[in-house]
């Protein structure tokens, strides 16, 4: 059946409000796009090499954290001229970023227009900004990402994402999140708490809306497809449904596949950059936003780093080609991939790939009477959180029960913490929460410090 409205959307409405009304130039860029996952790697990697090139000069013309980083590395900036050249530079741990996010602040235009602040899979509380250039890249890169699970602008989807809004919007602000939402035909329900009741909803709005796309942190999709398959829901046509957020892994894209049908898709992305790799309609690995970033793959050999080879998995680093208010230069996100064969993918694009993300995943808790819920919601409570807990770790007990492990910040007190207790058992109903204060948190043998521990 024909879609007026998501044609009007895409062809006047998209285009008109972003480029004449707010001077973003997002659908240009996303039009762009759209051309340039075709052309030839020697092209892509020119516009890359561009790119780097003018992130380098402003960096260490104008950013004090990189004018010293450059000085003490005795790197003369006008040798960063391509990827290769960025191994002269030392990386950007996530305790650098952490400490010195004034410094690394653009002292002139393009400033930092937007500010956020991610606890992450470490649970080490981040705040970060960018200029509104890196704002329209970021939405155009999502955008196409998203089209190649079938979704464009206009359509009607559903996010299963997120956690109810401990401090919900009012007055003009809420009217006007409400009013951009109805104009894109974007409808959000929280999936902090997968019971049969909220899973419910989703499934009477599934059936109410029939949306083009269902985009889904991973782990709340997959048990929603699980309860939809259980109680044998499904009386809908396929749905394209865009997994973010955790990894995908098979048994969860056999359990979508049965309750959405087989265009199911995976995405990578981190809040301090967006969407970084996107699957195509092949499903054979992750597409690269090589535009809008570099993605180096680095193993430890010996005390020396490299880039990986094919199937080999590596440390991440992430290079953000357009965030000029606020340089990510070789960025550790923390994550650990698999490095893609470097063929041209089957679907023609020649974006390269990564072949898979093998490091990242937060698991599901229980409540008393069984519902889900999930971890990745736990970063949500203590962001704001910041200043009184460094770091977290919650781990269930195989009696339900729930330890929180803090670590206190500079401005710590009890009641902060106890807001904190409370937002889990609001979360985690007829479950015993504790607090228990501590020095340190164990590392996995990987290295990193688990924000959810279940114990099975």
């Amino acid at each position: 059946m024909r879609d007026v409205y998501g044609e009007l959307f895409r062809g006047v409405l998209f285009p008109t409000w972003e480029g004449a009304v707010k001077r973003r130039p997002t659908h240009a860029l996303l039009r762009y796009l759209e051309g340039t996952e075709w052309r030839p790697l020697d092209e892509l990697r020119s516009i890359q090499e561009g790119a780097l090139r003018r992130l380098i000069r402003h960096a260490a013309d104008h950013v004090p954290f990189y004018q010293k980083r450059f000085r003490d590395a005795g790197v003369d900036p006008r040798w960063i001229r391509s990827p290769d050249d960025l191994a002269r530079l030392p990386l950007l741990t996530r305790d650098d970023a952490r400490r010195f996010v004034k410094e690394r602040e653009s002292l002139t235009a393009p400033r930092v227009s937007i500010r956020k602040n991610t606890g992450g899979t470490t649970a080490e509380p981040l705040h970060f900004g960018y200029d509104v250039g890196s704002e329209a890249w970021r939405q155009a890169t999502k955008l196409r990402g998203y089209a190649w699970a079938g979704y464009r602008p206009g359509d009607v989807s559903i996010h299963f994402w997120g956690a109810p809004n401990s401090r919900p919007l009012a007055g003009l602000a809420k009217a006007k999140v409400e009013a951009d939402h109805m104009i894109r035909r974007e409808h959000y329900y929280p999936c902090g708490v997968l019971s049969e009741k909220n899973m419910m909803t989703v499934v009477d709005a599934i059936r109410r809306k029939k949306p083009a796309a269902l985009l889904c942190y991973t782990q709340s999709g997959a048990e929603l497809a699980r309860f939809i398959n259980k109680k044998g829901l499904r009386d809908w046509e396929s749905i394209s449904v865009i997994c973010g957020a955790e990894k995908l892994y098979p048994h969860d894209r056999l359990d979508l596949e049965r309750a959405f049908g087989q265009r199911v898709f995976e995405t990578y992305g981190c809040r301090e950059f967006m969407l970084i790799g996107s699957e195509c309609e092949l499903h054979d690995g992750l597409h690269i936003s090589m535009e809008n970033l570099i993605v180096e793959v680095l193993v430890d050999e010996g005390g020396r780093l490299r880039h990986a080879r094919a199937g080999e998995d590596g440390d991440l680093a992430i290079t953000d080609l357009h965030n000029f208010g606020m340089p990510f230069i070789r960025y550790v996100t923390g994550d650990r991939v698999r490095m893609g064969s470097g063929a041209r993918c089957g679907c023609g694009r020649t974006l390269p790939r990564l072949e898979s993300v093998e490091g990242r995943s937060a698991e599901l808790l229980r409540d008393k009477d069984g519902s889900a819920v999930s971890g990745l919601i736990f970063n949500i409570i203590f962001t704001p959180l910041a200043a009184a807990v460094r770091r977290f770790q919650v781990v269930q007990h195989k009696d339900l029960s729930v330890t929180m492990r803090v670590i206190r910040g500079e401005d710590s007190s009890a009641a902060v913490l106890a807001e904190a207790k409370r937002a889990m058992q609001d979360l985690l109903k007829g479950v015993d929460v504790r607090i228990e204060e501590v020095s340190e948190l164990e590392p996995t043998s990987s290295g990193k410090r688990r924000v959810v521990v279940v114990e099975r």
